[in-house]
């Protein structure tokens, strides 16, 4: 289920925001918005694709290419949970306050506390 997400204005400006390509920060900010409550997407790159670019051709080489800029900025973490890969946006608390929280997807096992800067 899509949400609407803020985004913060120092966004812009943060080093590990403009570190990156202009379609890693583009699939950064579309993630939020189909990410879970705690900031989790399951990791897939067909679904990331079909739902932040549907009808752009970027193939799935460009997406992990960005999802991998993203890890390695550590604005994303990727855990598994049995058989199940997710990302968690590492700075999601900081950054998103969500009124009626749904959660869909299991939290990892351990707390990842690495933070976007502001």
């Amino acid at each position: 289920m899509a949400r609407s997400r803020t985004i913060k204005s120092s966004f812009w400006t943060s080093e590990q925001i403009m570190m990156l390509p202009l379609e890693a920060r583009l699939l950064f900010i579309g993630m939020w918005n189909f990410c879970d409550d705690n900031g989790i997407y399951p990791a897939s790159l067909i679904k990331l694709k079909a739902e932040i670019f549907p009808s752009d051709i970027f193939n799935l080489e460009d997406i992990n290419c960005w999802v991998g800029e993203l890890e390695s900025q550590k604005l994303i973490h990727e855990y598994q949970i049995g058989e199940n890969k997710y990302w968690i946006v590492t700075g999601w608390s900081k950054h998103q306050k969500v009124d009626k929280p749904t959660f869909l997807y299991p939290l990892p096992t351990s707390q990842v506390t690495v933070v976007v800067n502001d």
